[in-house]
């Protein structure tokens, strides 16, 4: 049986990749936070162990905006995401936690391929 979020994958890599470029080399680990209301998102990239900043970058925004707004319209309406992205043996895992509304749901260590990005207009960005 296949995951429910087996479709998100291709986001979920992207966004993993565009993370860790935002980051500095330092850092072994870092969390992508995103907060959404359904109107206004916020975002954070840290390492409470590093005092390197990271720099969240016009791509992370938008990658960030587009696992929102494809979740969204596939039902999957969630109010907070945590990426934790770490080095694992050499190379770079994670662990993403969703929360929703009422629930919690957790996918980890998943590792396919990207898709190309979606260049449409997210439904809620009124100004472009």
């Amino acid at each position: 049986m296949s995951n429910r979020f087996d479709r998100y994958n291709g986001h979920l890599i992207a966004l993993l990749k565009e993370s860790i470029s935002c980051s500095p080399e330092s850092w072994q680990a870092g969390y992508l936070t995103i907060d959404c209301d359904g109107s206004y998102m916020n975002y954070s990239l840290k390492n409470a162990s590093s005092e390197d900043k990271a720099q969240i970058s016009g791509q992370l925004r938008q990658l960030c905006e587009d696992l929102y707004v494809e979740m969204r319209e596939s039902g999957d309406w969630w109010v907070k995401a945590v990426l934790h992205f770490f080095r694992e043996d050499g190379s770079w895992s994670y662990k993403l936690d969703f929360t929703y509304q009422d629930q919690t749901a957790t996918l980890q260590h998943l590792e396919r391929q990207p898709h190309q990005e979606s260049k449409t207009k997210p439904w809620w960005k009124f100004w472009s």
